[in-house]
């Protein structure tokens, strides 16, 4: 008689004495099981692959499966067949994508991101994430900025896009790592560019303005004389309150307290709420534009402007392009950073290190009126 064999942890007989054998290995704390047929053909293959999987489980160099369907794998065989378990890129393009078109607040352009993502995953929609490398994706940028001649700002959103989407990857915990984050971003100017308006360009504005007020007649164009006035008003807070486009044009008359010298903004940049401090140009402008009452107008009868009327500070009426200057938009004036005013006055670095600079949201202002601020000094009566 035969001896029996002699048996062998994790291999087994589904049902004791039909000589069809089976396998089972603990996975993350869950039993994988797999069967592998008759005879002792198919003990001798379920004894190799619990025998691969403790292996790998001992050195750490390969993959155990999840499921019985996939393969228990060694590093040598992950690098020639690929990780069958592994997220790719295109997985996470999917994840963010969905992230993006769920948070229209955050990610306020809904129409760029998704094209440069739908890019990305072209590209490397079918890569294992864990596995692209940076010099692969600064190849990639080079290739495309060289082929189809992008700025070197487009290249940057492209590199940001990316390391958005693994950034996204590593929220989820679906990848621990961000390829992209290495590749060096492309220098899109020489030196620092000043984005505040020079005295003269400023009076040139003004004078702009003043004339659009002048043609109309009071009597006979009473209401385009009050857009006339209300253009240069809003040209006024922005210039003196440090607020962004945005956060001027969202701001509403509830959240504008007179008494505090604050504007409560709720939408903003980084979608973070803050406060912004009114100096007395500025309120007194807020009042001249609440006195002028005017309404926001539909944009069109079948997509009308759904706020009310008469809460919003600001008409937002759209420019016709009388006040542009360097190519740039009326309103599109307002300094960003400390770096612009250091660019144009030297004499306001003192105050940079104090804790009054790194928290007063007037070092978006034009310099003049932000070292007067600082200095503790109104503006309008300085």
């Amino acid at each position: 008689m035969a001896r029996k064999p002699a048996p062998v942890s994790g291999v087994y007989e589904r049902v004791p004495g039909s000589d069809i054998w089976s396998a089972r290995i603990r996975v993350n704390r869950k039993l994988v099981r797999k069967s592998f047929g008759r005879g002792p053909k198919g003990r001798a293959d379920a004894i190799a692959w619990v025998e691969k999987a403790r292996t790998i489980r001992r050195t750490a160099e390969g993959v155990l499966p999840a499921t019985a369907k996939r393969p228990v794998l060694t590093t040598a065989e992950v690098a020639v067949l690929g990780d069958t378990d592994a997220i790719t890129v295109g997985k996470l393009c999917d994840e963010f994508e969905r992230y993006v078109k769920a948070h229209p607040e955050e990610y306020r352009d809904q129409t760029n991101p998704p094209k440069r993502i739908a890019e990305i995953k072209e590209m490397f929609g079918d890569r294992a994430a864990a596995t692209l490398k940076s010099s692969e994706i600064e190849d990639w940028l080079d290739e495309i900025h060289e082929e189809r001649r992008l700025a070197n700002a487009t290249i940057n959103k492209m590199r940001g896009t990316l390391s958005m989407i693994f950034k996204h990857g590593k929220r989820k915990d679906l990848v621990n790592v961000n390829p992209a984050a290495d590749v060096p971003l492309r220098d899109v100017g020489h030196g620092i560019v000043e984005r505040f308006l020079s005295a003269d360009e400023e009076k040139w504005l003004r004078d702009v303005l003043q004339q659009k007020i002048d043609s109309h007649d009071p009597i006979k164009q009473p209401e385009l004389r009050k857009q006339a006035i209300h253009r240069l008003l809003e040209f006024e807070v922005s210039l003196k309150s440090g607020m962004r486009r945005l956060e001027q044009y969202n701001l509403r008359w509830g959240d504008v307290d007179f008494d505090r010298r604050i504007m409560r903004l709720k939408k903003t940049k980084n979608g973070k709420p803050r406060n912004a401090y009114m100096i007395d140009d500025v309120a007194v402008t807020l009042k001249q534009l609440r006195d002028l009452d005017l309404e926001r107008r539909d944009r069109s009868a079948g997509q009308p402007n759904g706020s009310p009327q008469d809460d919003h500070a600001l008409c937002y009426p759209r420019s016709r392009g009388e006040g542009r200057i360097q190519g740039g938009r009326l309103r599109a004036h307002v300094p960003r950073g400390a770096e612009a005013l250091r660019g144009r006055d030297g004499d306001i670095n003192a105050p940079e290190t104090s804790g009054a600079w790194r928290t007063t949201p007037h070092r978006r202002q034009a310099p003049v009126y932000a070292r007067r601020i600082l200095a503790g000094v109104d503006p309008a009566v300085a």
